[in-house]
């Protein structure tokens, strides 16, 4: 019976996928070029919608194992897309983080080496796939190559450690060197952020007076959240007896929930969005699902406070100097941004939290923005 792929609508995992009432699943996976597809029919167990799901992702991975499983022998002649097959199936864990590596590995590595079998992929291979992603990207973004932070990530944490399992299986004796160097000096700085800081806060406020939707949007990257952690942010994390919300777990860098001071300027805004206070805080006005770009509305900020180098990562920039320059402690700043950077916040970790740093922080931006604006 052939399957309607339609009615499956819910993201649950890489290759799985739930229908509107989580009670059906549709998984599709494909191991040493055989595809496997089929639906997991819990309609007629009495289960709550969360053992429905955690029942379908255990019987997926399952699934997906034994074909693995099966097939599980390599040789010196299998590719290196058959490998990483493998290696992401059986090796690397479930996070969202080893998910981030095999779709970094299938944007550059598939179609570039990925075909090459195992035994030929030699140094000047990897110096090749290196000048292409330094030379061209994948997107609009990086039409003119990838960072070298990106080059290194896929390089060093994605494609060396599939090539040294190779090594560890005993398949073959040895692989080529792969290391990269990032360029000193990498630090985008800001000059007069202060007043930057202040500028974008006036402009928001004017530009979005009567979109309380975009305002709100703005305000979160103002006060130092990242994109993807504003585009996932649900109702659901907003905590009104506290004043806090929270950037869950899969939703932030360290994999660990944070829970930050929600600003009043940003309450009353998200408030005044004429929706019904339920999911995404900030859906797409079109699909009603996740907005995966404010593009339009960013280039009319950028025009309106003439700042034409404004991104919405550019936002914590203009925050990390503007803090600087008020001479906020490096533990406070680190801790409100979402960072863990050992070195310099781990001791204020163990004594404090994201909630306390970020108050500071809210309350640092307030006067600065206070003072700047007569």
């Amino acid at each position: 019976m052939a399957i309607n792929t339609k009615e499956f609508i819910n993201d649950i995992d890489v290759g799985l996928k739930a229908n509107k009432e989580y009670n059906r699943f549709y998984y599709r996976y494909k191991i040493d070029n055989r595809t496997k597809r089929g639906v997991l029919d819990y309609s007629a167990k009495q289960w709550d919608k969360r053992t429905r799901v955690s029942k379908a992702k255990v019987t997926f991975h399952e699934l997906k194992n034994k074909t693995v499983n099966s097939s599980i022998n390599f040789n010196e002649n299998s590719t290196l897309n058959q490998v990483s097959e493998i290696y992401f199936s059986i090796v690397r864990d479930q996070s969202k983080w080893s998910k981030e590596l095999q779709s970094a590995y299938n944007v550059h590595c598939k179609d570039t080496i990925g075909n090459k079998r195992i035994k030929d992929i030699r140094k000047v291979h990897i110096d090749d796939l290196k000048k292409r992603m330094e030379t061209k990207g994948h997107s609009k973004q990086t039409k003119n190559g990838c960072a070298p932070r990106t080059v290194k990530k896929i390089l060093v944490q994605v494609l060396k450690p599939i090539l040294e399992y190779t090594v560890e299986n005993k398949v073959l004796d040895d692989i080529p060197n792969i290391t990269v160097k990032l360029p000193k000096n990498r630090k985008k700085l800001v000059s007069n952020a202060s007043q930057k800081l202040a500028q974008l806060y006036k402009g928001i406020m004017q530009l979005f007076k009567d979109d309380p939707f975009y305002r709100g949007l703005f305000l979160f990257a103002l006060y130092g959240r990242r994109w993807n952690e504003i585009a996932t942010l649900e109702w659901k994390d907003i905590d009104l007896l506290n004043n806090t919300y929270t950037v869950r777990a899969e939703n932030n860098k360290i994999e660990q929930d944070q829970t930050y001071d929600l600003p009043p300027i940003i309450l009353q805004s998200i408030y005044e969005i004429k929706e019904d206070k339920r999911g995404l805080v900030f859906k797409s006005p079109v699909t009603k699902g996740k907005l995966y770009s404010p593009k339009n509305k960013l280039r009319h900020l950028k025009e309106f406070v003439k700042m034409p180098e404004l991104t919405m990562h550019y936002f914590r920039h203009i925050l990390v100097s503007a803090m600087g320059e008020m001479g906020t402690a490096g533990t406070i700043l680190s801790a409100s941004l979402g960072h863990t950077n050992l070195d310099t916040v781990n001791q204020f970790y163990l004594s404090a939290n994201h909630t306390k740093a970020s108050q500071e922080t809210n309350l640092t931006i307030d006067k600065l923005v206070s003072n700047r604006i007569q």
